[in-house]
C-alpha cells in the first residue's frame, strides 16, 4: 500500500513499516532514516503518482488488514470504539485520529459495508491508524453480546435517545457504538446497546458529522476517568 502525507508517512518511518520512501524534490521532508534511500521525482512526476495532496512525500508499506474478531477477540483491552458501517474514508481515519487522542486504541468494524483501511485513511489518521487494534466482524450484534459477556457495558450515540451524554455513567469497560453517515446505528445493532444517548444541541442543524461526534463522545469518555 501507498500512504502519503508528512505525518502519516513520518509515524511509518518511526515504527520501521516503510519499505520505499518517495520523495518531491526540494521536499523539507526530513524524517528519513541514514539506513533508507528515497527515490526523488520532480514535482509534476511525484504529484501524476502520488496526488497532490501528498504533501511532498509518499512510502510504500505492507497493506493493513484488521483481525478477525472472533479469533483475537480476547486479546482486547481497554474501552472499544465500534463502528456500524462507516463509509467514508476522512471519517474513518477521524474517527481513529479522536480515538487515539483519548486513549481508545481498540475499534471493532463491519467486515462489509465499511470502508476499507486505504492511503486515505491513513493520512485522515495522521498515522495514528499504525497505532489502532482494528478488529472486523460479519456481525457486529454478535460481537456487542460477546463484549458484554466479556464484562464490557454497551453505549450507542442515537440522536432519538432521551438520555443526553452528560448524564451518562460510563463503566470501567465501555464499548461505544457509533452509526453510519446516512442512517446511524442499525435498529439490530441498537437495541444491544445497554444505553443509548444523544448530544444535546442548540443550532440550526440537529446532527454533527460522525467523525465530529466520535470526538466530543469520546472525550466525554475520557473526562469520566
Amino acid at each position: 500500500m501507498i500512504i502519503h502525507g508528512r505525518n502519516t508517512v513520518a509515524e511509518a518511518l518511526k515504527l520501521g513499516l516503510v519499505k520505499n520512501l518517495f520523495l518531491r524534490k526540494g521536499s523539507t521532508f526530513r524524517e528519513k532514516p541514514d539506513d533508507l534511500e528515497a527515490a526523488e521525482f520532480g514535482r509534476k512526476e511525484f504529484e501524476h503518482r502520488f496526488g497532490d495532496e501528498a504533501q511532498g512525500v509518499a512510502a510504500e508499506i505492507n497493506d493493513i488488514e484488521p483481525k478477525d474478531f472472533v479469533r483475537h477477540r480476547k486479546e482486547i483491552e481497554g474501552n472499544v470504539l465500534i463502528l456500524d458501517r462507516i463509509q467514508d474514508p476522512h471519517n474513518y481515519g477521524t474517527i481513529i485520529r479522536a480515538a487515539n487522542c483519548f486513549g481508545v486504541k481498540t475499534i471493532i468494524v463491519a467486515r462489509y459495508h465499511q470502508a476499507p483501511i486505504t492511503a486515505a485513511v491513513c493520512k485522515a489518521s495522521s498515522g495514528t491508524l499504525f497505532y489502532a487494534d482494528v478488529y472486523e466482524t460479519t456481525n457486529i450484534s454478535s460481537a456487542a453480546e460477546d463484549l458484554q459477556r466479556m464484562g464490557y457495558k454497551i453505549y450507542a450515540a442515537d440522536i432519538d435517545s432521551e438520555t443526553v451524554l452528560k448524564d451518562v455513567e460510563f463503566a470501567e469497560k465501555s464499548a461505544i457504538i457509533l452509526g453510519s453517515e446516512g442512517k446511524g446505528i442499525r435498529p439490530g445493532v441498537l437495541e444491544k446497546a445497554d444505553t443509548a444517548f444523544r448530544i444535546p444541541m442548540s443550532g440550526d442543524i440537529d446532527s454533527l458529522n460522525v467523525s465530529q461526534s466520535a470526538a466530543v463522545i469520546l472525550h466525554a469518555l475520557y473526562s469520566s476517568k
